[in-house]
């Protein structure tokens, strides 16, 4: 399970960066730094000296032993809780065991009670589509609120909302008499344009893109035949080919120490020339990883490949599409014709956002992002229930200062009390008694 404010950043940006936006280099920034929701703690950073234990967490205040006490009375009763259970800095073996500690962290000093409630609640959140959804849509309002994000989200709103007019104007259900084809062809030229914009002015880079493209799927070809030929062991992962040390010096983690033990069949030059357009073409497409990462594998080449297809096939449907609709008169162009086009353009490139989601998916180190998403939940979990002890421990002394202030402390009252009587007189006694002398007085004068 991967954090789905990190996912919804990730695709939307990959996306972006391969459907919308072209790699202009240093005057667009297609790839800028998202600050994460991150609920703020109180732990101070790790210390830089060796000598200097890591921090930890507070334990329970004394205001809050008594709840804790009845909580370990139900844990004792509860069956199959361990009694030394404990929260690591690593995904554990165990099904019951969800939080992970964050690095640097400690949980020294909290009961069993405590440590499962935090395990409780981080167990909560991961299974919670509730909250899955809050965090997706938190991604989505960190990417609408750059620059980038509100373009392509604004342009995305007006193709749906042209597209969804054009069909209801085409098939009847919205009818304005005699001007309905005058209508539906205002609504074309609109649908074009839009279309335009990224079909034909993408087209020159996607054509770069396929060059690049070409030689990375030869130099792949090339590798797999020459290893099957000179009978050399078959590759951890295909899609990751073998490099010579230092000719790729970019690599995040491990493929580069492999390589050394793994036999090449590339020689320099090729290695360099794989390297240069891999290089190249990443920096356009984000999505595109030739080599492992911390958190990815390398992506597939024939997911690659029917990627770049698509997009070509969108933007060469796109242009067809144009010269269409602005070279030939409504009047006597059949619907047909721009309908046909329109849908297969439209189709590639749902196409191939969706490959590209894909891949970005399958090529995930699962284990990696699940540690990492756990660790950031944990943190939240430790926040959350920390924040709750501080209230709960104001609280607690808040009620301990009521009990224990004395009568002589309080506020000293008016001699009056406000009322008009002396302290200690009963205001009901005077009505009473006066009450009492008149019935007197009535009945001496009656008799």
């Amino acid at each position: 399970m991967t954090d789905p404010e990190v996912a919804t950043l990730a695709t939307l940006t990959n996306v972006q960066n391969s459907l919308f936006i072209p790699d202009l280099g240093s005057f667009l920034n297609r790839r800028p730094t998202y600050n994460l929701t991150r609920e703020p703690t109180f732990f101070p950073p790790p210390a830089k000296a060796p000598s200097v234990k890591p921090p930890s967490i507070k334990p329970p205040s004394i205001m809050t032993q008594n709840r804790i006490e009845t909580d370990a009375d139900d844990v004792e009763q509860r069956p199959g809780i361990d009694r030394t259970f404990t929260i690591a800095s690593h995904l554990s073996d165990t099904e019951d065991h969800y939080a992970v500690l964050p690095h640097g962290l400690s949980l020294e000093g909290w009961s069993l009670a405590e440590k499962q409630e935090l395990n409780d609640h981080v167990r909560h959140m991961l299974h919670s589509r509730r909250a899955a959804f809050k965090r997706g849509m938190k991604g989505f309002g960190q990417y609408v609120r750059r620059p980038l994000g509100l373009f392509v989200t604004v342009y995305a709103t007006l193709v749906t909302l042209f597209g969804l007019a054009w069909v209801l104007f085409l098939i009847g259900w919205i009818n304005v008499g005699g001007r309905q084809s005058y209508i539906i062809n205002v609504i074309d030229n609109v649908l074009v344009a839009l279309f335009a914009v990224v079909g034909d002015g993408l087209a020159p880079f996607r054509a770069v893109d396929t060059y690049h493209m070409i030689y990375i799927a030869h130099y792949h070809h090339l590798t797999w035949s020459l290893r099957k030929k000179r009978n050399l062991p078959k590759l951890k992962n295909e899609n990751d080919l073998p490099v010579q040390p230092g000719i790729d010096a970019d690599i995040e983690n491990g493929s580069t120490a492999e390589a050394a033990s793994v036999h090449d069949v590339l020689s320099e030059e090729q290695q360099r020339k794989l390297k240069h357009h891999e290089d190249k073409f990443s920096k356009s497409h984000t999505f595109y990883k030739p080599h492992e990462t911390e958190t990815h594998h390398a992506f597939p080449l024939r997911l690659l490949v029917a990627v770049v297809v698509l997009l070509d096939c969108h933007s060469l449907l796109q242009i067809a599409l144009g010269t269409c609709t602005w070279a030939i008169s409504y009047h006597v162009r059949p619907f047909a014709l721009t309908t046909v086009i329109l849908c297969f353009s439209i189709t590639c490139n749902i196409t191939g956002g969706i490959i590209i989601s894909i891949g970005d998916r399958i090529t995930r180190k699962k284990d990696v992002v699940e540690r990492m998403f756990r660790q950031q939940l944990t943190e939240q979990a430790i926040h959350k229930m920390e924040k709750r002890r501080q209230k709960e421990s104001e609280r607690n002394e808040e009620l301990d200062e009521v009990v224990t202030q004395s009568p002589s402390d309080g506020p000293r009252k008016s001699p009056l009390d406000g009322t008009g009587l002396e302290p200690g007189s009963n205001p009901i006694q005077p009505r009473v008694l006066g009450a009492g002398l008149d019935a007197a007085q009535l009945v001496t004068n009656l008799h």
